[in-house]
């Protein structure tokens, strides 16, 4: 392995950092868009969903690729393919800019899932290579923070960009050339022996996987992504209905969460110290629930924000705790894999947010909706406080 110097380590760092902030919010950026791209394509069968499958559809096809890209990365190391999907997110991310049919402009989102999928799943992956220990536990929260301060930036910006012009949005995505730049300059590959891997996981590694806590994490993240997705796909339609609304001031309520996220995730090493790894999911969904609550029964711009901010706390700790709990359960021969399998659990939750939601928006009205979704992960958080419980007696009962 080569040894970076120490000012090396600290572009390395940001490097990471950099590419994991263009990831998870990557579909959302153009959020405060919608309700103007409504319009424009309002002659279309089922626009306002269309239009909202412009920020999920990417979360289907990573979703349906990261697997394939953890398989890649297994096989023939990261840097390779790190540089190719930056290359394909420069493309496809900027293609709203100039394609002129909506479903033109929805295949350019799929194709930025892809690259989505192989740049987030190597990014972790490479954090949890270079990274030992405390230092790792450290690393993840700041990337979670990073996640979410390129919310802040990519929606903020997004929303001035969109009051100019629906289309200026996707322009941000062109700020991945710099991003292109780094990692061919400083990204290097760990010291991991390559060698050919079958598909599926040896019998040897398998018998030595927590499966039982690794099937927990997929399952929670999927979960938390289906209920948190709802902020950019739904918020949007939610304050279009207040007087005196922007799309500036949209992207601003969207970015505030995910600035209180992103100062949650970076005090996520203290967090982790404190709590087990069940007990952080459970503060996750209570926050999450509570926030959503307060939306459902407010009707004012400033409240709105409040029920964000409070949502926001518990998506600080969703994917740091996710990240760092999969990364420490992960043999190294197989990390790669099961990494890009969490990937593929939050990015389908992204995906199918808007269509499980239509129905309890459609039937119950949006804010409605929220309130019915706080009220399931503050069912779930319980559900979390009570299973070791519920597994001490199946496992007595068996005696």
């Amino acid at each position: 392995m080569v040894v970076p110097g120490k000012k090396n380590l600290i572009i390395i760092k940001f490097t990471l950092l950099f590419a994991s902030s263009m990831t998870i919010m990557a579909g959302a950026t153009i959020a405060p868009s919608l309700p103007q791209m409504s319009k424009v394509f309002a002659y279309i069968h089922n626009a306002e969903l269309i239009i909202k499958l412009n920020v999920t559809l990417p979360a289907l096809s990573i979703a349906l690729l990261a697997p394939f890209a953890g398989l890649i990365i297994d096989s023939i190391g990261r840097k390779k393919l790190l540089i190719y999907s930056t290359i394909l997110y420069v493309v496809s991310g900027t293609s709203g800019l100039y394609l002129g049919n909506i479903y033109w402009i929805l295949a350019g989102r799929a194709m930025l899932g892809i690259a989505v999928a192989g740049i987030m799943t190597t990014s972790t992956t490479l954090i949890a290579d270079y990274f030992e220990g405390r230092e790792r536990r450290k690393f993840m929260g700041l990337q979670g923070g990073f996640m979410s301060f390129g919310g802040v930036v990519f929606l903020t910006v997004g929303g001035l960009l969109a009051d100019i012009h629906w289309r200026l949005p996707f322009a941000i995505y062109g700020l991945a050339i710099f991003l292109l730049l780094l990692i061919a300059l400083y990204i290097y590959e760990p010291g991991i022996e390559k060698e050919d891997k079958p598909l599926s996981i040896p019998p040897e590694v398998r018998s030595k996987l927590d499966l039982k806590n690794i099937a927990l994490i997929y399952l929670i993240a999927f979960l938390g992504f289906i209920f948190f997705f709802m902020i950019p796909t739904q918020m949007p339609f939610v304050l279009e209905k207040l007087d005196n609304i922007n799309n500036t001031m949209i992207g601003i309520s969207i970015s505030i969460s995910m600035l209180v996220s992103g100062m949650v995730a970076l005090n996520y090493s203290w967090v982790k110290n404190n709590f087990s790894f069940q007990n952080i999911y459970v503060f996750t969904f209570v926050f999450l629930g509570a926030g959503f609550i307060i939306i459902c029964f407010v009707q004012n711009y400033m409240l709105y924000l409040l029920g964000l901010i409070v949502q926001g706390v518990g998506m600080g700790m969703l994917m740091p705790n996710s990240n760092y709990w999969i990364a420490t359960l992960a043999p190294l021969k197989v990390r790669g894999r099961l990494i890009s399998n969490l990937s593929t659990a939050v990015y389908l939750g992204q995906f199918l947010s808007p269509i499980l939601i239509r129905p309890l928006s459609h039937n119950f009205g949006i804010n409605n909706a929220f309130g019915l979704a706080g009220s399931s992960m503050l069912l779930i958080a319980l559900l979390l406080v009570l299973l070791p419980f519920l597994s001490l007696r199946k496992t007595s009962g068996t005696k």
